[in-house]
């Protein structure tokens, strides 16, 4: 073993603390809260109350949360035009969704009219402009 490496095992000071209790920090409830390898704000959670009550938050204190919403649509498919570009599919609740070639593509199941089909979109719950929404996932059910 080379000597700045038993060193750093050896010493009681610095890094020699982190080297033997490594695996105890990885373990730990600060690496708990990481989403894919970003250490997320647990602000808009719910898990922190905030100091004001009520979910009012200080204006000093932005939230940093960065989770995406995400938006659930499920209906049967009442229009489904495959010849034009971007291919349209239109729900029974409303729910109206374009679709490039690749994406119609990776839909899970087979899409025809009758046909049950739930989309997820990026949007958050409370949007209600009329601007799209990126899909995350679409899956056609019997």
């Amino acid at each position: 073993m080379g000597k700045f490496k038993e060193y750093l095992i050896n010493e009681e000071v610095g890094l020699a603390d982190l080297g033997p209790q490594i695996d105890k920090l990885f373990q730990s409830h600060w690496f708990g809260n990481q989403s894919g390898g970003a250490i997320t704000s647990t602000g808009d959670t719910g898990s922190i109350q905030s100091p004001l009550g009520g979910g009012e938050r200080p204006l000093s204190l932005p939230t940093t949360d960065i989770t995406i919403p995400s938006v659930t649509r499920t209906g049967r498919i009442t229009t489904l035009l495959v010849n034009k570009n971007p291919i349209y599919v239109s729900l029974s609740d409303g729910t109206e969704a374009h679709f490039t070639y690749d994406e119609y593509r990776r839909i899970d199941g087979e899409p025809s009219v009758g046909k049950v089909m739930t989309i997820t979109f990026q949007r958050h719950r409370e949007d209600q402009a009329r601007m799209y929404s990126r899909i995350d996932k679409a899956i056609v059910t019997g």
